[in-house]
């Protein structure tokens, strides 16, 4: 992670919570609420930590069944509005195997923002763009 504004180092600092697949460092990296969208998907808002987590835990399971999933790289993160409170960030991921070959990729939209003291995730619109990628958050996993 390069020596960044503190609303692009939290969106580094999740992708590294996530990876770890451990409720408490995920839900602290994140602001509630928090919205997700996705490829056509209606938006979801998720009003605190234990409905993100229970939706969340689906797409993990998902993710290394289907996909046999390793890990997730925030590959591209440059900014392209900012204010005092509010960063938003062009993004790319790569979801990993792992031998660290990426076989899936998403570009989108995050946006950070500063409450409470604190810089956090608080809104991600992704699409995939390349490879397999079987759920992205905001996909409605009850439909799968």
């Amino acid at each position: 992670m390069k020596n960044e504004h503190p609303g692009v180092s939290c969106l580094y600092i999740f992708i590294d919570a996530f990876n770890t697949a451990e409720k408490n460092n995920i839900i602290t990296n994140l602001h509630f609420p928090h919205y997700v969208h996705s490829n056509g998907n209606e938006p979801v808002i998720y009003k605190n930590g234990e409905d993100f987590w229970k939706s969340l835990k689906v797409q993990l399971d998902t993710m290394r069944n289907v996909e046999n999933w390793s890990f997730s790289t925030l590959d591209k993160c440059k900014i392209i509005n900012k204010s005092d409170k509010t960063v938003q960030c062009e993004v790319e991921f790569n979801r990993r195997l792992i031998n660290k070959k990426s076989y899936g990729s998403a570009k989108g939209i995050w946006v950070s923002t500063f409450r409470n003291g604190t810089w956090a995730l608080q809104l991600r619109s992704m699409i995939p763009v390349s490879g397999t990628i079987s759920s992205l958050a905001g996909t409605n996993m009850n439909n799968s």
